[in-house]
């Protein structure tokens, strides 16, 4: 047994049987347009919108995901990057190429990240969006993404759970924000706390860093009413500015480094030892911020982008391929009905 692990068990935590490893969501945030840029309804309303992709490409994309990726769910996002129209093509293409036992999600941005939070949608909008992902995608989940905490969302969210009352979703959640109705599951951030500290045994899990952040989120959710599903990180801060890995003070894309080989499959045991089974939903892995952080021209740039190499059907192996093979392999233990081994 390995020193990291033999630490990671000498720290206190709930003593609890662990739920069913295959039973569990292994998921994806991901655009469905497959947008190098996708600034367009995001960061305002005057971007140009997003190049789509092609039939073929989101094809591709899906076999990545569903294959060796092991996905079982995608949370596929949509902020009106492509036109509606456009969009409602390129969902079906999601769905015609989607294998059983992969579940695919509409996930909407509700309110951009401009100054104004100016809504993504107009209520006609919504309407009509809402219901053709009833209609053709998904009738039972839907899911509101934001990383913002405790933003008001307007009646949008309303609208929503009208079509969905049992089956909507939050994507993003802060670990200050509590999760209530009309939500009935989440996937919660968790970048502080798989970040912080650059070697796993000597700064990671130690006292104050953040493997006691992370146990201190989970076992928060512990005893909640909703199964929360915890996001699985590829991209960390940049550690070069600080002896033990603290924070540098900014979030730069030309600057973000790759998670430290081993944490992923530290930080799923710990995961695993300090939920409640029924509060543990499973993982996932925010890809949109892999695909903006490796299209960096310091890191893969476009052609190398993580969105590109989906619409080629190529497996990564950029700047951050350490973290993202050692997260796929997780999934793929998980698949198999196996807890990820030291």
């Amino acid at each position: 047994m390995g020193w990291a692990f033999r630490l990671l068990l000498c720290l206190p935590v709930t003593a609890l049987a662990a739920p069913d490893p295959a039973a569990l969501e292994r998921s994806y945030w991901v655009h469905a347009s497959l947008g190098l840029f996708t600034q367009r309804g995001y960061f305002g309303p005057d971007y140009p919108a997003s190049s789509p992709p092609t039939e073929a490409e989101v094809t591709r994309a899906v076999r990545l995901l569903a294959g060796p990726y092991a996905a079982n769910r995608l949370y596929l996002i949509y902020h009106q990057e492509l036109p509606l129209a456009t969009a409602r093509e390129v969902f079906r293409w999601w769905r015609a190429a989607a294998p059983a036992g992969l579940e695919l999600v509409p996930t909407v941005l509700l309110r951009m990240y401009d100054p104004a939070g100016t809504p993504v949608f107009s209520p006609a909008e919504l309407a009509e969006w809402v219901a053709f992902c009833a209609q053709e995608i998904n009738p039972h989940r839907l899911a509101v993404f934001d990383i913002y905490a405790d933003r008001e969302q307007g009646p949008a969210v309303a609208t929503l759970a009208a079509r969905y009352p049992e089956g909507l979703l939050r994507v993003g959640l802060q670990p200050s924000e509590p999760l209530g109705p009309p939500f009935v599951g989440a996937v919660q951030d968790t970048w502080s706390g798989f970040c912080h500290g650059t070697r796993n045994v000597e700064d990671w899990l130690q006292p104050g860093f953040g493997a006691a952040l992370l146990r201190d989120w989970v076992t928060a959710r512990n005893g909640a009413p909703r199964a929360v599903v915890w996001d699985l990180i590829v991209v960390a801060w940049d550690y070069r500015p600080t002896e033990r890995g603290g924070f540098p003070g900014y979030d730069d894309a030309e600057r973000n480094m790759p998670l430290p080989a081993g944490r992923t499959r530290l930080g799923v045991r710990l995961i695993r030892d300090a939920a409640r089974p029924e509060q543990l939903g499973g993982f996932s892995s925010d890809l949109y911020i892999v695909n903006e952080n490796s299209r960096a021209a310091a890191h893969d740039g476009r052609a190398g982008a993580f969105y590109q190499t989906l619409r080629d059907g190529r497996p990564y192996e950029g700047y951050y391929r350490q973290p993202f093979d050692e997260l796929t392999a997780v999934y793929r233990e998980l698949a198999a009905g196996r807890w990820p081994a030291e």
